[in-house]
């Protein structure tokens, strides 16, 4: 995944025109077969041609409580495409990310049997399997569907200038906060590194956990850590691990994980988070056990929620992680693109290669990602006019556009196998198996491994 110019210039191109080829209810332009393919009316008395029913696999991620609203998404775009292909059923086969990403989708490219359709991360995954044949190249794909310049970046799904996926939406990390456990304290989001860690000794002193926590799956916790060695090595530094030009075991990554693990011994995470799901955490800032939560913008979504937040629906509020004193590079850079979304199989029949174009003429356009940003609070991956948005969002799209440029997640920059032991480190240190500087040490090791194995 490349490196985007900033937040601002994306929100900018919000604005700009709806989608050219769109019907007057804003989808766009449903593909059909070429005229110069179309065949003529059956003569009088001609059976018409039979239609054989034929099933797509669809991988999704869309389970659990919190994605419910996008999951509903995804079902009417289904609905959409099977009703302009004759014969098509789609399977939909919802998976766990962590599991579909690290697992399952690993086995069956290896075994060369992915879905049709799967979800998929844009950056490393999506350059190893364009590189091994098995994405299904989009580029002349979305010219014919009119998609062709309708999309704010896809560079995290491009490689040598082709595009083999398409992100569903954008995202951007920061802190909640629950402005009731705020208020109570008479705290103040912090602007500064020195005021971040002030509000934490004082939510700590008052018997509250600073910072909501469930580390059960490593990219959680990860999340963190990605923005914390990004304001103490640079937001630059991610991308030379796999290029060998950068160090997992350099001073500045070992002071950030450093202060990570310092917060880990003082209880500034509570107690158990290896064990709890990643849900949990968004339970434990709703109910005011912990008053901050670094996640992604996804999450807004539950706070809107009165099923899922209760009377704390307009109650959580939004900041960036503030700079580190004596950081490296940009400390505005918030981690924020366009790097989850959908790949399609190299290996598709004609049928199939329809039913995969009617889905992405269902699935992306500007009335499917206006429900997005409004029904769910994603990011819109497209240009449109994000009209009626929910407060909170705003104020997250507020911080991107403060922001004076971004950087990507670290996963769509380095190797699974680097990502593995990263999330294998991670829960080591937490656990206290681990100092930062072992846990780095072995990182570092997965990564010379890893960039041997490339050359």
């Amino acid at each position: 995944m490349k490196k985007q110019s900033t937040i601002a210039l994306a929100f900018t191109l919000l604005s700009g025109t709806a989608l050219s080829g769109c019907g007057s209810d804003g989808t766009a332009g449903t593909p059909g077969t070429p005229a110069a393919e179309t065949k003529p009316a059956p003569a009088a008395g001609d059976k018409p041609a039979e239609v054989k029913p034929f099933t797509v696999t669809l991988r999704h991620t869309q389970i659990g409580e919190s994605k419910q609203a996008r999951l509903k998404i995804l079902q009417d775009a289904v609905k959409e495409a099977e009703s302009k292909v004759p014969g098509l059923k789609f399977e939909l086969d919802g998976v766990d990310s962590d599991v579909n990403r690290k697992e399952k989708l690993r086995a069956e490219m290896a075994a060369g049997n992915p879905p049709h359709i799967f979800d998929l991360f844009g950056g490393a995954d999506t350059a190893l399997y364009a590189k091994n044949g098995k994405l299904l190249e989009l580029t002349d794909i979305l010219t014919e569907l009119g998609l062709k310049d309708k999309f704010i970046n896809l560079s995290e799904f491009s490689v040598d200038g082709k595009v083999y996926g398409l992100p569903i939406g954008g995202f951007q990390e920061g802190f909640f906060y629950n402005k009731k456990v705020f208020d109570t304290l008479a705290i103040k989001p912090p602007k500064t590194w020195s005021e971040l860690e002030a509000v934490a000794k004082q939510v700590k002193d008052a018997g509250k956990t600073p910072f909501a926590m469930a580390s059960k799956q490593a990219w959680v916790p990860l999340m963190t850590a990605n923005t914390l060695w990004s304001r103490y090595a640079g937001p630059d530094i991610t991308s030379g691990f796999a290029k060998g030009t950068a160090k997992w075991n350099s001073p500045e990554m070992a002071a950030a994980f450093g202060k990570y693990q310092e917060w880990v011994k003082k209880g500034y995470f509570p107690k158990g988070e290896l064990g709890f799901e990643y849900a949990e955490q968004r339970n434990q800032l709703i109910t005011g056990q912990a008053a901050m939560m670094y996640d992604g913008s996804w999450a807004s979504s539950v706070f809107k929620d009165p099923k899922q937040a209760g009377d704390m629906v307009g109650q959580v509020g939004y900041f960036p992680m503030p700079p580190v004193d004596g950081g490296k590079g940009d400390q505005t850079a918030v981690n924020a693109g366009f790097s989850n979304g959908y790949g399609f199989s190299a290996n598709l029949k004609d049928n199939e290669l329809k039913a995969v174009k009617a889905f992405i003429a269902a699935q992306y356009n500007e009335k499917m990602q206006l429900r997005g940003v409004i029904e769910d609070n994603v990011l819109p991956s497209m240009k449109i006019k994000p009209d009626g948005v929910d407060p909170l969002l705003k104020e997250i799209i507020d911080a991107g556009n403060n922001a004076k440029s971004t950087f990507p997640a670290f996963d769509a920059l380095v190797q699974p196998d680097v990502n593995s032991a990263l999330s294998d480190g991670i829960q080591q240190l937490i656990s206290g198996v681990y100092d930062a500087q072992k846990m780095l040490d072995k990182v570092q090791e997965a990564q010379d491994k890893a960039n041997r194995a490339a050359k």
